[in-house]
């Protein structure tokens, strides 16, 4: 395949001609890496997510995403890498990772389209399950085609789903808790500081 769209995340702030984003207080360029941050909201004791995507920008019709992602550790939260289309209409694919605490680090993946859609938790979670997991970059990947879905953790493919095929183009998008209220303070390790942002060092798309 080659390489058709990417982003290393090399500048000062985030691209707009590449992302779109639901709450710029929350989205930083920080080392060379997109930061999804969770800040204060607009009540006392709750605070905001955040989220990024390429709507209206960048949407390929089949191909193959992959982005190196830190996730976080923080207990109750979750990120989520997906393709939706334009029109926020289906189809739709997504791969989410949540933390409950402790070593509770689970991974869903999902798929939607014009048929029919479906989450799936796997039996097996085909992630690590310790700690030190969402502390590390690793790599996430899709890849859709007419015929099926696949979903793939540091190059080991872990999940295929057989859906209706769709010829509707899709964009990338990546958030962190992007509910308008994304947790309690109280629910935090440091009230003070809210949790982990979500890391995301780069984002490649080949067709």
């Amino acid at each position: 395949m080659k390489l058709v769209w990417e982003d290393n995340f090399d500048g000062k702030q985030l691209d707009k001609s590449k992302w779109n984003t639901s709450n710029p207080d929350a989205v930083r360029i920080v080392d060379g890496q997109l930061s999804l941050e969770v800040v204060p909201g607009s009540k006392p004791m709750f605070w905001r997510g955040s989220s990024v995507d390429t709507k209206g920008k960048f949407s390929v019709k089949n191909g193959y995403v992959e982005a190196s992602i830190m996730f976080v550790q923080t207990g109750g939260h979750g990120c989520g890498f997906a393709v939706g289309n334009d029109d926020k209409r289906n189809p739709a694919a997504g791969m989410g990772y949540g933390n409950g605490g402790g070593d509770s680090v689970s991974l869903s993946m999902w798929v939607v389209n014009e048929e029919r859609g479906r989450t799936l938790n796997p039996k097996d979670n085909p992630i690590a399950k310790d700690p030190s997991f969402g502390k590390k970059f690793h790599k996430f990947a899709f890849y859709w085609t007419p015929e099926d879905y696949r979903w793939y953790v540091d190059g080991r493919l872990v999940q295929t789903m057989h859906q209706p095929p769709t010829s509707k183009p899709m964009h990338v998008s990546f958030g962190h808790n992007g509910l308008p209220e994304a947790g309690l303070l109280k629910n935090f390790k440091d009230p003070a500081k809210g949790p982990e942002p979500m890391r995301v060092d780069w984002v490649k798309v080949y067709q």
